[in-house]
């Protein structure tokens, strides 16, 4: 306690040698010291209403905090059982009637606010008090108690947030390294979702984030969404967000109540998650009847604003890692994109224990093309001989542009034979080179057979290739 209740104090110690019983002080100021040095506030409190039955006399006393407009019993001691039900039921209007100064009865309640500096913090209960205290004294002591409780409990919430806001920004910088460091989306998500809970205490939740064509996706959920339930929460999401008063895109946090959920959980705080090009999703959190005040939700909005940089941060690096591996003029792989495939590939089919082929693919008269149509035809020609390329091939299989008019298949899975030299005949009329009076020339190579490496590989295809464009162009050579 501080110098303005010490003072309080005081006065209480000289009303009561004046004419208040000197044990009704001596339990006040035991008990305040032995709040004192109660870390937890709650055991503080029950403390105080423990020893208010003794101090006033009465068979129920009760603190009742203030959260979200809403007076929620805190702590409550009592004499006989049969008062705690009625008194954990009972709510509180906004407005509390004034201690009065003439004799009250023995059923007679007094609910007194607990204020301090105009700020409300819950309500007092004393009920059913068998002494009769008729005189102004007994007021004014009863209301010195309550601006002494109200400070006690103040300064003890300022404590907790501050405590908690500590807390939080700690978990916030420590989150800062970690998320800014996530190698995926899907990395960056899940450890965000962790983090959250974490410095929300939040039961679970889960990333919306817009996919391809505009379509909403739940990612990544977390805490107890992330285990199999009954309860097909993944329906209900998509059902809301189909809503035409859905408030998806909405830069602003939003909530809504939900019912009928195996969790008794009451609502879901919706927030943006917003970088550099907009609103692109939305972190959604589930929230068993707790409420977010200003100050939680001053860090969440600090914390969403980390991932949506994080999240940014990776999609960029991913554009740039895309841009560098892809040929600009076609839209396939690249010489450099290629290699990397390919060295990925020959990985995965040594533990599949397989088989792929390795195509070297040169156009046939495309310098001619060039020469008497001009360069902006020859591009055509090859944007659209790149994509029949990419068409004709399954999606597992690697196409790519490695030079002018040179492009290089890997068909995955498949061993060289009449069969396979099938499929690659099967591709080349898939290209459709008659349309610009084109033809290629291909050289083929097997893995593991014939190289175990890129470099192997490619140089092995490229010589077939050239040894079919010497005997004659249009040949497929594989051996």
């Amino acid at each position: 306690m501080k110098g303005e209740e010490s003072v309080q104090l005081q006065s209480i110690e000289k009303r009561v040698s004046s004419g208040h019983s000197p044990s009704c002080a001596e339990i006040l100021l035991s008990t305040i010291q032995e709040m004192n040095r109660e870390e937890n506030l709650l055991k503080a409190l029950d403390l105080f209403t423990q020893r208010s039955l003794v101090l006033f006399d009465c068979d129920v006393a009760a603190i009742y905090l203030l959260e979200q407009g809403k007076y929620k019993p805190f702590s409550v001691s009592f004499r006989d059982d049969k008062d705690r039900e009625t008194l954990m039921l009972r709510e509180f209007s906004q407005d509390f009637r004034e201690i009065g100064t003439e004799a009250v009865e023995t059923d007679e309640e007094w609910v007194l606010a607990l204020s301090h500096f105009g700020k409300t913090l819950g309500a007092y209960v004393l009920k059913g008090r068998r002494s009769h205290c008729r005189d102004e004294g007994s007021a004014v002591f009863v209301k010195q108690v309550i601006s002494i409780i109200s400070s006690f409990i103040f300064e003890r919430i300022l404590k907790i947030d501050s405590l908690s806001r500590e807390q939080a920004l700690t978990l916030l910088l420590r989150g800062t390294e970690i998320l800014v460091r996530a190698d995926s989306e899907e990395q960056l998500l899940s450890e965000a979702g962790e983090m959250a809970m974490e410095i929300l205490f939040l039961p679970g939740g889960f990333f919306l984030l817009e996919g391809a064509g505009g379509t909403w996706e739940i990612r990544s959920p977390f805490g107890r969404l992330k285990q199999e339930m009954e309860w097909d929460w993944r329906t209900w999401v998509r059902q809301y967000i189909s809503k035409e008063e859905c408030c998806l895109r909405s830069a602003k946090v939003h909530f809504f109540d939900i019912e009928n959920n195996p969790f008794t959980w009451e609502r879901v705080w919706i927030h943006p998650l917003q970088t550099h090009s907009g609103v692109v999703g939305e972190l959604w959190l589930m929230n068993a009847g707790k409420y977010l005040n200003d100050q939680e939700q001053e860090i969440l909005t600090a914390f969403i604003r980390v991932v949506g940089v994080a999240l940014e941060t990776i999609r960029q690096r991913e554009e740039l890692a895309r841009l560098a591996n892809t040929d600009r003029l076609t839209g396939i792989l690249n010489r450099q994109g290629f290699e990397q495939r390919v060295r990925e590939e020959i990985a995965s089919t040594l533990r599949r224990d397989s088989r792929f082929l390795f195509l070297v693919l040169d156009l046939d008269r495309f310098k001619q093309l060039n020469d008497t149509l001009g360069h902006p035809m020859g591009d055509r020609a090859l944007k659209e001989i790149a994509q029949n390329l990419r068409c004709a091939v399954r999606e597992q299989d690697i196409v790519a542009r490695t030079g002018g008019d040179e492009f290089t298949v890997v068909l995955t899975d498949i061993a060289l034979n009449e069969e396979s030299l099938t499929v690659i005949e099967r591709m080349r009329k898939s290209m459709h080179l008659e349309v610009y009076n084109l033809g290629v020339s291909i050289g083929v190579a097997e893995f593991p057979t014939e190289g175990r490496t890129y470099d192997e590989l490619y140089r092995l295809a490229d010589q077939r290739l050239y040894r079919g464009k010497n005997s004659g162009k249009g040949n497929i050579i594989a051996d």
